[in-house]
Order: structure tokens, then sequence, then C-alpha cells
């Protein structure tokens, strides 16, 4: 009977060094594939705000003067879009976006421009629109 009973104990004891073996062994990292669309300028060019940076926008591509921008706030915080250069400055609650149609001409035609979260620019929050 006193067998019976250690039986059991050993296959849980064997069980579990099994089981750490092979938690420590690194296993392979998948691969994930991503596939990047071409830009299409037709379409708004889209900057998202997600928590502590603005995607898409370090810098952006080069957009034409007549191209519309859209921002969107896909983060936990409320943040806040202010261009310096054409005194533009509104905010961007969680969930909500922000258009402007021909921001190149708005902004004085080709050139590099830097915008900013005015809450979270101590925190490096900013990007750069570029008009060609």
């Amino acid at each position: 009977m006193n067998g019976r009973r250690t039986l059991p104990a050993a296959l849980l004891a064997v069980a579990a060094l099994l089981a750490s073996a092979v938690g420590a062994r690194s296993l392979p990292t998948p691969r994930l594939e991503v596939t990047q669309l071409p830009d299409d300028p037709s379409q708004p060019y889209g900057i998202t705000a997600i928590d502590y940076h603005f995607h898409d926008a370090h810098p952006t591509l080069p957009l034409s003067p007549d191209r519309t921008v859209v921002w969107v706030n896909e983060g936990r915080n409320l943040h806040n879009v202010t261009i310096p250069v054409i005194g533009f400055s509104k905010d961007l609650p969680v969930g909500s976006t922000i258009t402007i149609d021909d921001l190149g001409e708005k902004l004085g035609g080709p050139g590099t421009y830097t915008f900013y979260c005015k809450y979270h620019a101590n925190r490096g929050m900013s990007g750069v629109i570029i008009v060609a």
C-alpha cells in the first residue's frame, strides 16, 4: 500500500520536472509578416495619437499641399494638436478626430512643419509634417 502512495507523488514530481524543463527551453519567436500598403494620395493622410506618440509623423510622408490630414486619438489620454506656424491648437479627446483640409496650403506650401501635443510635449509627443 505504501508503494501505491509514492507512485502518484513520483509521477507528479516527474511531471513538474518536465514542465520546468520545457518552460526553460527557448522557443522560437514567431515571425510576424507586415505588409505596408502604398500611400494613396487621393485619401486623407492619417496621424494616430497613441498615448505619448504620434504614429506616422516622424516625419510624415511628403504630402501635396492640397492633401487632407486627419489626426485620431486611439490612446487612453486626452491629447492636443498644436501647429504653431498657423496658430492652430485644438484638443483631441479619446476616440475623436481632427481634420484639416488642404493642410499644406494652410501651412504655406513646401517645407517642414512641426506640431505637438501641448499636454505631453514634455514627453516628446511631437511630429513633423513634410509638404512637397
